[in-house]
Parts: structure tokens; sequence; C-alpha cells
């Protein structure tokens, strides 16, 4: 009889052995593929799986609906503020490429907002400047930008209204300018007498001032106080200097503000449940009248709060306020939307709305100003 051949390889032996008691056994048994109790967990999986991608594309077609759905609203306010504010084919079509300086998902909030209106006016600004335009260009563009503004209502702002940019600056207002890093003033006085979309003038009296060499291209501050509002510091840059008192300066939109606040004011997190009760537009607010809508503070004082919500509304609103403090409650506190920003959150933009009180009961008011009081002793005493 033949002897059969060995394969003195350790690693021949292993595989062949491992051969020769598998090769009768079926894979499929080996692991149990061919049991009714696994055929069944596989068909569970399946309808699980099946489950999980009708939900991901139900959404999926509800969000992008949405998207839509708000886009078409957006497109529909955006023309609906173009009526009211009587803007021209010709002016709405320049404001409209304002836009593309800013990420705005939702056209219509630069005729509610003035922070963003600023911030896309002050990007169009530098474009055409840096284009080094013909002067009569620079004069026709100006007018259309201060036409615009005019129809917007952006033009003059009530006192309890921070500024935004340069641009806002009223006539007639009072301050002095200082060097760069001095604080001692170069010009004591001086009067805005003019505020264009380019620049804004101001002018001093040459005989009660010392002379002072004030070039083009130099960085000056220019401090004023603005009432019932705060102080202002903004540093700017010179554009024109002439010998008669008179500087031009470019507009910024970095604005230091210290608030002349009557009233402490706190950061929290608590409930308030509002009301929309009054609007210019009832038929165009994005907040129907009477519809309560559930937000969370942002801050409070004893003169007004501020809250975010996913709805916008607008300056000259009146609210109905409803929210509890510890131990009291404060309900249908009237107030006014005095002032409109807006707030980039990971789930969206959101509107800040800022509120003063109107007419509020004395005995609310001093449970406010109770509250801020003792938030703030509790918080010194973790400092």
């Amino acid at each position: 009889m033949r002897t059969p051949f060995i394969s003195q390889d350790p690693q021949n032996q292993f595989f062949s052995t491992l051969h020769s008691v598998f090769r009768d056994i079926s894979l499929a048994d080996a692991i149990g593929w061919n049991t009714p109790r696994f055929a069944f967990n596989i068909a569970i999986l399946l309808v699980v799986m099946m489950v999980l991608a009708t939900l991901v594309v139900f959404y999926l077609h509800r969000f992008v609906k949405k998207r839509i759905q708000d886009k078409e609203q957006s497109a529909n306010l955006f023309l609906e503020n173009k009526e009211r504010c009587k803007l021209t084919d010709a002016e709405f079509e320049y404001l409209s490429s304002w836009l593309r300086h800013q990420n705005v998902p939702e056209p219509h909030v630069i005729f509610q907002s003035l922070q963003l209106f600023e911030k896309c006016l002050d990007s169009e600004v530098r474009e055409i400047l840096q284009s080094r335009s013909a002067e009569k260009e620079l004069q026709a563009k100006g007018e259309t930008i201060s036409e615009i503004r005019r129809k917007m209502g952006f033009h003059h702002l009530p006192l309890e209204h921070p500024l935004v940019s340069t641009r806002n600056i009223s006539m007639g207002q009072i301050g002095s300018v200082f060097g760069k890093n001095s604080n001692r003033p170069l010009i004591r006085k001086v009067m805005v007498v003019d505020n264009g979309p380019f620049v804004f003038r101001i002018q001093y009296d040459v005989e009660k001032e010392d002379v002072v060499r004030i070039a083009p291209g130099q960085a000056v501050r220019f401090a004023f106080a603005r009432q019932n509002d705060g102080l202002y510091g903004v540093q700017v840059e010179v554009a024109r200097a002439e010998n008669a008192g008179t500087i031009d300066i470019y507009h910024t939109l970095d604005m230091k503000r210290n608030q002349l606040r009557q009233y402490v004011r706190i950061e929290t997190g608590l409930t308030l449940k509002f009301r929309l009760v009054k609007t210019t537009d009832p038929l165009k607010s994005e907040v129907k009248l009477g519809e309560l809508i559930a937000v969370k503070l942002s801050d409070i004082s004893g003169g007004g709060l501020s809250f975010l919500c996913e709805k916008s509304l607008r300056l000259g609103d009146i609210v109905s306020l409803n929210f509890d403090l510890p131990g009291a409650s404060c309900a249908g506190i009237t107030g006014k939307i005095v002032h409109l920003s807006l707030r980039e959150m990971k789930t969206g933009t959101l509107f800040k709305n800022h509120v003063q009180f109107v007419n509020i009961e004395p005995r609310k008011r001093e449970k406010i100003i109770t509250y801020v009081f003792e938030k703030e002793r509790q918080i010194s005493q973790w400092r």
C-alpha cells in the first residue's frame, strides 16, 4: 500500500486538518443561518430599517417643503415691503443687490432690522469707494441711497433705539475729537452738520479752538453723548480736513457704547408668554394679533426686557407680556418693541426683540427690580 504524503509544513497541516473537519458541515448550518429564529430576526431587522428609511424620507420632505414655503413667504414679504415703502423698481433692484454682501436667508428682514440694513449698506459703500467712481456717479448713488433710507424709515432713529452706525448720528449732535491713543481732546467741541451715505461732516469754531493739524487718512476718536441713550466713542478715519473748520469722516459700524441705564439689567432664562396687541399692518405681520407665543427671556430690568423669537416683530409693535418671577406673577404688562437685532443660533437665525415697558404698574416694577437685585446678589456671591 502506498503511504500518503504528509506535509512537513505545520501551516499546511493546520489548514488540511481544518478542511477535513468542516468539509461535511454546511457553513449556513454552522452559523445558524438556516434556523427559523435567524430568518425571523432578519425579517424584523428589515422592517425596522424600512420604517426608519420612511421616517427619514418623510422628515426630509417636510424640511425641504418648509424651506421652500419659508423662501416663498420671504419673497412675498420682500415685495410687499417694497410696495409699503413705495420704492421704485430701480431702488428696489439696487436694495436687493445689497443682500449679496451678507448671508441673508430671509431677505425681507432688511426692512425690519436696522442692523442688517446698515451692514449691507456699509459693505456696498466700501465697494463703491474702492471702485473709485467719478464724482458725478458717487453723487447719484448717494442720492439713491439716501432716498431708500428715507422711504424705509431709517433716516431718523428714536432716542430709545441705540445707534448701529455713524450714519445714524443726527444733525446737530455735539461731540469731541480725540487722538487715536490719547485722552486729551484735539477739538473740544464739534457739531455734526451733515451726514451722507459716504461721509459725515463735523464743524468747529476755529476762533475758540486751538488750531490742530488733521490730515486725510488720520485715525481719530469721535466721542459724544446721546440723550436718554448712552455715551459713544468711535474710532474713525478722516476723509478730508479743511482749514475753515470742517472735517469729513468716513463711516463705521464699530460703535463703542456705554449705556445710561436707569435700571440694572440682568440675564435670565425665565419663560415669557406674549401676545401682539397692536401693529401698523396686521395683515402683513408674521405674528398674528392675539396669538399666544411662549419664548425665553434673554434679560430683564425695571425698564424693559428682551427675548428671542423665531418670528419677527416690528419696531413700534405693542405686546402684552406675561411671566412669573419667584414668588410673584407679572401678567398683563404692556411693552413696546424699541429695538430689533438678529442672532445666529445652531438651529437658525432668531430675532432678538428689545421691549420697553409702557405704563407699568409701580408694584409690578418693584417686583421686577427686587428680583433683579436678588439675582445680582446671588451671582456676586459666586464671583
